[in-house]
């Protein structure tokens, strides 16, 4: 278990704006750096790109995961029209939109400005608790298991339920450091400053 904490330790930390509203928390931070030549290459060959991200909090005492926000943007270059067609899913939300450039179509999917994960109860619980965030952003991940287990996720009401009832979101240690190499074409991952609960 040692060399397993050693590695999770080894997960860059990236400062991510967080701020409270009510109890839960709010995070700002960008993944934008997920789109390297060959990420651009894909998002404009006119195929079908999936980008799934997935932010978790942990109490840093005894990693357990405290909530879950995914979010999924499915990307079409349309050659003849000359626009991205983005699909996006959150666990508040879904739409299509008609974007015009890469680089907006990077800031819609990988930047996030206030997102919000848990419920209040389950935040109020973990008051003065030590807590951090984490995020897998991939692009294409190989298993369509994978991306169909995150959208009927989302399609739960409000996201779905406790995050400690399904595996699928399980340890820090499960996610960030027992994973598939090759899970995906590409993903980057990090994890943001601890923080207390206020």
């Amino acid at each position: 278990m040692g060399s397993l904490w050693a590695f999770a330790q080894s997960i860059p930390i990236r400062t991510m704006g967080i701020g409270w509203r009510a109890s839960s928390p709010r995070l700002a931070f960008s993944a934008r750096d997920l789109v390297n030549g060959d990420v651009a290459h894909k998002l404009q060959s006119g195929l079908p790109q999936t980008i799934v991200m997935r932010v978790y909090a942990y109490d840093q005492a005894n990693g357990s995961p405290v909530a879950l926000a995914p979010l999924s943007c499915r990307v079409v270059y349309d050659l003849w029209e000359e626009v991205y067609r983005v699909q996006v899913q959150t666990a508040s939300s879904q739409g299509s939109e008609t974007i015009s450039t890469l680089s907006a179509v990077a800031q819609r999917c990988l930047v996030v400005r206030s997102l919000g994960l848990g419920t209040d109860a389950e935040w109020q619980a973990r008051r003065g608790h030590t807590v951090y965030f984490a995020s897998i952003v991939e692009l294409n991940p190989m298993s369509a298991d994978t991306v169909d287990r995150i959208r009927r996720w989302l399609a739960r009401p409000q996201g779905g339920g406790r995050v400690e009832s399904d595996a699928f979101f399980g340890s820090f240690v499960s996610i960030f450091v027992n994973r598939r190499v090759g899970a995906a074409e590409r993903t980057l991952s990090f994890r943001s400053q601890s923080v207390e609960v206020p």
